[in-house]
């Protein structure tokens, strides 16, 4: 991240001078971290707790949930094998459309199966690998998310944008294999790149996003918005070299639509794997609004999904909102980004895995940031009314029990 970034005094960091060892003295543990970035020293500890916190309410929790011997409490890599991460592992393991399962994976973008099965090459296990991606892809999110906020609330309050994405209520899917991770390290680091006006790499980068999420594609426009943002204020043109970067974010779209054509034939292969497995079709958001609200608000429903459709009713909403105060912020690539999200997750016959959708919304903790820069109190309460609920989530999610 350095190398994006300007330099800068490191205040509070140890220095090695002719005569001053730094602490630690010879210590290779230390020497490595002093070497680091400031973006991972300032982020890591917040991300590594926070990881352990995870894994130690998930156990805790099926421990304090199972009636029998305490030695058949499943273990780590089975509590987090649940639901969609199966889905992505069999996809590393398989690839799509293979005979060894029925279901329509090709609704899963290849961006994370690709790393995981990079990844089992010297981890083992499956589950394990993907938890390993997911650890590696929140890591990055996390240096630049940091350096974002450090740019502009500055580095003493740039941490709490790190601490309001953890302790998002859905910030489960950052621990288990899902794609918000992959998605959300690349998108993160891009942006950042393109802030330095440093357009290859954020286009790079932009494609490893891309290549994780269908929200890659509000993603893409929100790149050219920014681009043409920076490129002005720095008063360059915008027709120049740089601008061919653009083309990098969608090439991972456009490679998987025509691996598609070429399996099945047909250019619609996800849009029908959508309607196919899971029931999914575009539809006026209103009509999708409607029938959301009638599952939410159905005393009949199982507990567990209404308060999922609750969710994502709220998702809706709470993309509108974050919209809006970013346009009237005169944040433009920003509101570019999360609108067209939003407008993706409206224009569906009923409302699903929109609030992943926020969780990967960036520009969310970056406005927590500046808020609570001039209010503090934001911070506390922000803590205590989220991480409860995250808690809860990470327990439900590893019993087995429908989350989003």
């Amino acid at each position: 991240m350095t190398a994006d970034a300007p330099a800068e005094p490191h205040a509070g960091r140890p220095v090695e001078s002719a005569g001053h060892a730094a602490p630690g003295g010879t210590d290779p543990v230390w020497r490595v971290w002093a070497r680091l970035p400031d973006a991972v020293q300032a982020s890591l500890p917040v991300w590594f707790a926070s990881r352990v916190a995870v894994v130690i309410a998930s156990l805790a929790g099926a421990r304090a949930l199972s009636d029998g011997p305490a030695g058949d409490a499943p273990g780590l890599t089975t509590l987090w094998d649940r639901w969609d991460v199966g889905l992505f592992t069999k996809v590393a393991r398989y690839g799509y459309l293979s005979p060894s399962y029925i279901d329509r994976t090709e609704v899963d973008f290849p961006g994370l199966p690709l790393a995981i099965r990079l990844v089992h090459v010297v981890v083992p296990d499956w589950i394990a690998a993907g938890l390993v991606v997911s650890f590696l892809a929140g890591t990055l999110a996390a240096a630049a998310l940091w350096r974002l906020a450090a740019d502009e609330v500055g580095r003493e309050d740039a941490r709490f944008a790190v601490v309001a994405l953890v302790c998002f209520p859905y910030a489960v899917f950052l621990f288990a294999a899902y794609s918000e991770g992959v998605f959300l390290g690349f998108a993160v680091a891009s942006w950042l790149a393109a802030r330095r006006d440093r357009w290859l790499l954020a286009g790079l980068l932009g494609a490893g996003a891309a290549s994780a999420r269908v929200t890659g594609i509000p993603f893409c426009a929100a790149l050219v918005v920014q681009y043409v943002l920076v490129r002005r204020a720095a008063g360059r043109p915008l027709f120049a070299p740089p601008a061919l970067a653009l083309a990098l974010p969608p090439l991972p779209i456009i490679g998987y639509v025509l691996y598609l054509r070429a399996r099945t034939g047909r250019w619609d292969t996800y849009t029908e794997a959508m309607r196919a497995g899971w029931n999914r079709g575009v539809d006026w958001p209103w009509r999708g609004w409607s029938r959301t609200w009638e599952s939410a608000f159905d005393g009949s429903g199982a507990s567990t999904f209404v308060w999922f459709w609750r969710g994502e009713l709220l998702a809706v909403v709470i993309g509108v909102l974050l919209t809006g105060v970013l346009l009237w912020s005169r944040r433009w690539g920003e509101a570019t980004f999360v609108g067209l999200m939003t407008v993706l997750m409206s224009f569906s016959n009923y409302y699903a895995s929109g609030i992943r959708g926020i969780l990967v919304a960036f520009p969310l903790y970056l406005l927590l940031a500046r808020v609570a820069a001039r209010r503090p109190w934001v911070r506390g309460a922000y803590v205590w009314l989220c991480t409860p609920v995250m808690v809860v989530f990470v327990v439900a999610f590893t019993q087995g029990n429908w989350v989003d």
